[in-house]
């Protein structure tokens, strides 16, 4: 078997560790030193040699690497070297691999970028969320505007074939004229950078956050639906009169730039994940693995399983899935998809495109703009309650 001809593999590795937990984040994090960096990559050596045993890497050609979490950026350069090798040693690489690693602006600089690159690093998304001082207070992050703004310029100036940047919108503010001048600026601000791909984030208040905490103290923190609806519309006008095509509910890219890595979650393809919290799929069953560096590495050690749930998708299950990923992208989904088809269905479909929810494009059904604000809610009349998929579908769905 060659290269060429090999099964993709796709590869996420879940670097857990922060400088500090942002109040929005959900994701697990805690803060790194070089006793539990050691402790991470003595254990991802253990999981990869469990797969590697149960065959999970045989005849494969690894085709996308994302290292996500946390801030991989945080890596010593011993971890960093350390961890590269163990993942592209699983399987031949292809030819044109994409490897993406995320990116906090504080650990951004040539000698770093210079050494990413130089192991094979291509892809680096890098966790702006705005350019104005008092948003990026709000969302407590650690960088300030020019930081971000450098490690953009910097990340350009290494040579990385891609470079990505994150925007958050939905932030709640006492003068709206002054948000919604804030967000223009963000947009405006990101589009002038050397960028070739964009991803927003509507601020969500997750359970268990800081912003949870707050909000449950009456605070406000997020716009109301039309104003969420009037900045998406905004950006996504933005982004492509800058040239950038919306490719997927929240992602935008210049021709040639879309995330390969994330465009084979929203095809259905299996992907196998790795670290503390990092969730898998092989074609029928979803799991994710203990959300604590603790746990998942103490299993590991003794030979155990070091997953926190597992769970099978019967066949309605996958096909609510395989309808809500299709609809999340620009492609739509197979007009003959099951839960498209059937006769029931065609008559919600037909109402929706007269709503201006849906669209036909050639054999296919895609969300238009207003569907796509409305993802949710559209599914559910298209499939019934239980409505879409949640939770840990969107839990994966969210990794950039």
């Amino acid at each position: 078997m060659t290269t060429e001809t090999a099964a993709p593999l796709h590869l996420y590795v879940h670097v857990p560790f922060c400088a500090r937990k942002c109040p929005y984040c959900h994701f697990y994090n805690l803060g790194h030193d070089d006793a539990r960096e050691a402790v991470f990559l003595d254990a991802i050596e253990r999981e990869m040699a469990g797969w590697r045993a149960r065959g999970a890497f045989d005849g494969g050609r690894l085709e996308t690497l994302y290292w996500g979490g946390g801030t991989p950026s945080m890596l010593t350069a011993a971890g960093f070297e350390r961890l590269a090798g163990l993942c592209l040693a699983v399987a031949p690489a292809a030819a044109d691999l994409e490897w993406t690693l995320e990116v906090n602006p504080d650990d951004a600089g040539a000698e770093r970028f210079g050494r990413w690159r130089a192991w094979g690093v291509d892809r680096v998304s890098i966790g702006a969320q705005s350019f104005d001082p008092g948003r990026l207070a709000f969302l407590g992050r650690t960088h300030g505007p020019r930081r971000a703004i450098d490690a953009v310029r910097g990340a350009a100036e290494a040579g990385f074939r891609s470079v990505s940047i994150d925007l958050m919108f939905n932030l709640a503010a006492a003068d709206p004229v002054a948000r919604r001048r804030a967000w223009a600026r963000d947009l405006a601000t990101a589009l002038a950078l050397p960028i070739h791909h964009l991803s927003l984030y509507g601020l969500t208040i997750e359970p268990g956050t800081a912003f949870a905490a707050r909000t449950g103290a009456g605070a406000t923190l997020t716009v109301p639906d039309p104003a969420y609806a009037a900045e998406y519309r905004a950006a996504r006008r933005a982004a492509e009169r800058a040239g950038f095509e919306h490719y997927e509910i929240s992602s935008f890219a210049r021709p040639g730039h879309r995330s390969r890595h994330n465009s084979a979650y929203w095809s259905g393809a299996r992907y196998l994940g790795l670290g503390p919290s990092a969730h898998s799929f092989d074609g029928r069953r979803r799991w994710a693995n203990s959300a604590s560096l603790t746990e998942w590495a103490e299993a590991l050690a003794v030979g155990g399983d070091p997953r926190e749930f597992v769970e099978t998708l019967g066949p309605d299950e996958r096909a609510i899935e395989t309808l809500y990923l299709g609809l999340r992208t620009r492609e739509g989904a197979p007009a003959g998809h099951p839960l498209l088809a059937a006769p029931a269905a065609r008559s919600v479909v037909d109402a929706l495109r007269e709503e201006g929810l849906l669209r036909r494009v050639g054999g296919r059904i895609a969300c238009t703009e207003a569907g796509y604000l409305v993802l949710d809610a559209l599914l559910e009349r298209l499939v019934g309650p239980p409505g879409p998929p949640t939770g840990r579908i969107d839990k994966v769905l969210q990794a950039r």
